[in-house]
């Protein structure tokens, strides 16, 4: 796609292992639109958070290609993508990752912070996102304070700051319960949608990833699409 705001060509990685080269991906192609949102799917193992790490350049494939709004990430240096990534992407993970030592409006702004000087603006951006996540009588309280959920509607006001063009999600859901897991695909989808960001989404769950404008599935290192055909 010539508008694609995220592009990978023919990605591949592999690890050595004990008994030689372990293949953990295999020439996937990718390529996500503006406002845009992509569920991934596959077997444990399958390579779904290696392909997060090479979307995110954290980890250079051994081959293949990756843009990001049309740049061409590998051929750019490791400060380079460092900087971008940050302006370009957010990220939502399993596990979190709250800085404990911080509040909850500390942590969203903590991702300004990375880029640079934090305004005025930024700070009311910060608390924005943070009633709109659901948060607003929650601003001062540490994260060993908050329950899962709360944890990670931080997570999402956190990977939002920045407005990125693109939301990286490795399993948003994967710590909380049903109920709130429910709560937390509403709530992600809701602002991306709100702020026309793109979203790709790593789940297990095809019940949230059939709530994603398309459906992909990662088997054997190879991405296809959820119906089994291959990708073109």
């Amino acid at each position: 796609m010539s508008d694609a705001i995220l592009q990978t060509r023919n990605l591949a990685k592999t690890f050595k292992g004990p008994d030689g080269e372990i293949r953990v991906l295999e020439s996937v192609d990718l390529s996500v639109s503006p406002s845009e949102s992509v569920s991934i799917r596959g077997e444990s193992g399958a390579g779904k958070t290696t392909l997060l790490y090479l979307i995110s350049a954290l980890e250079i494939p051994n081959q293949g290609e990756l843009f990001w709004e049309g740049e061409d990430v590998l051929k750019k240096s490791i400060t380079w993508r460092a900087r971008r990534r940050g302006a370009f992407m957010g990220f939502v993970f399993q596990a979190y990752y709250l800085i404990p030592e911080l509040n909850a409006l500390e942590n969203v702004i903590i991702a300004k912070r990375l880029l640079g000087r934090v305004t005025a603006e930024d700070k009311k951006r910060a608390k924005e996102l943070l009633e709109r996540v659901g948060l607003k009588d929650r601003l001062k309280h540490m994260s060993g304070q908050l329950s899962g959920g709360e944890r990670q509607r931080i997570a999402v006001a956190r990977a939002l700051i920045n407005r990125p063009s693109l939301i990286l999600a490795d399993e948003p859901t994967g710590n909380l319960d049903e109920h709130t897991g429910d709560e937390m695909m509403d709530l992600l989808l809701g602002l991306c949608e709100a702020e026309q960001t793109s979203l790709v989404l790593v789940t297990h769950n095809p019940e949230f990833a059939k709530r994603t404008d398309r459906q992909l599935f990662l088997r054997a290192g190879e991405m296809q699409k959820s119906n089994g055909h291959s990708q073109s």
